[in-house]
């Protein structure tokens, strides 16, 4: 039985307020007059406070990486990859060096990395590879351009990978600068991504060790929902990565969340703790509707979209980290959720150790 070890997590370098992000964005983007006052909405109803990037854009922050140096020229996807790669490999280790020291490093068999939002070949689990002085013969794969639902993936092949070698140590990193795929023209797409999304960094330990684990993991399910195949989409452009996000993703979700839970888990009534994807505040208010929770059932999601935004496949780390601190008892059942472009919506049954 394979178990999450440990989860590690580290913040991109510049912390912005939303009324700050807010205030920028209304600048940028020119919007026109009738539009503010909307936009200006939907920057204060985001229960969003505060949000980290890897740029300085936002507020102007000293000494940072500057990305959008024009509101008529948008930078490069080269530009924006030369960013990534300078700025996400020093956010990996500093995930990683929280819940693992050089000798522990040493036993590491697999490594996992994760990414929608930057990619290179060699990648980011070469980069590491050298960074962290990983043996040559270390098993690496990728995870990469499948959305917020991505870290379910790593999940799922770290237990597979523990179900066939019982002495597998395997490290996922999983790492997301959102905000480097900025655009700078005024569409309603652009302003929802660039009030939501933020950046960050985690580091996961699975191993089938169940001393001082944090959770049992006990089985995963996926659905596609393909009535929403075009209302979530992430493509490459020559100006960054460009996200489709229209209105209908809460409720499509709202419809399929309920099924899905009745086939992923033989005995809903037996969860006790809700770790879901904070893609947004009317995600989770569609998600609590369908399955009749309260506010409370979704707090550490809450909590987490609020601190740190929507950092794409990265958040459930996040979530799940500090849920792990309010679990009390062994067997604890927790259902985790994400969702991502297909409309793809990931689920795992976890336990408390």
């Amino acid at each position: 039985m394979a178990y999450i070890n440990k989860i590690g997590t580290a913040n991109a370098p510049f912390l912005h307020k939303q009324t700050a992000i807010k205030d920028f964005a209304i600048q940028q983007y020119n919007i026109p007059d009738e539009h503010i006052a909307k936009v200006k909405r939907m920057y204060d109803n985001s229960w969003i406070d505060q949000r980290y990037s890897a740029i300085g854009d936002f507020t102007n922050s000293n000494g940072a990486p500057v990305l959008l140096k024009s509101k008529t020229q948008e930078a490069s996807t080269k530009a924006r990859m030369d960013i990534f790669f300078d700025v996400a490999p020093k956010m990996c280790e500093e995930a990683i060096r929280t819940i693992l020291t050089d000798d522990e490093l040493q036993d590491i068999t697999h490594l996992i990395t994760v990414s929608c939002t930057g990619l290179s070949a060699p990648g980011l689990e070469i980069i590491l590879l050298e960074q962290l002085n990983l043996p040559t013969n270390t098993t690496r794969l990728g995870v990469n351009f499948m959305g917020c639902y991505a870290g379910f993936h790593a999940l799922k092949l770290a237990k597979a990978i523990c179900s066939d070698q019982a002495n597998a140590q395997v490290l996922i990193i999983d790492v997301e600068l959102c905000t480097l795929h900025f655009q700078n023209e005024f569409t309603m797409d652009n302003v929802a991504s660039t009030l939501l999304f933020a950046d960050g960094a985690a580091a996961t330990l699975v191993s089938n060790k169940e001393d001082s684990s944090l959770y049992k993991m006990e089985s995963f399910y996926t659905e596609v929902a393909l009535k929403g195949k075009k209302d979530m989409a992430w493509h490459i452009g020559p100006t960054g990565f460009q996200m489709t996000l229209s209105s209908y993703i809460p409720s499509i979700l709202g419809e399929n969340i309920l099924p899905l839970l009745n086939n992923a888990i033989e005995k809903p009534q037996e969860v006790t703790h809700w770790a879901i994807h904070p893609g947004g505040k009317k995600i989770l208010q569609e998600f609590a509707k369908a399955l009749s929770l309260k506010d409370e059932d979704l707090k550490t999601s809450y909590d987490i979209l609020r601190q740190y935004g929507n950092m794409s496949s990265v958040t459930i780390f996040y979530v799940l980290e500090e849920m792990s601190k309010k679990l009390k008892g062994k067997n604890k059942k927790v259902f985790a959720a994400g969702f991502g472009p297909g409309l793809t919506i990931e689920s795992a049954v976890l336990s408390s150790i």
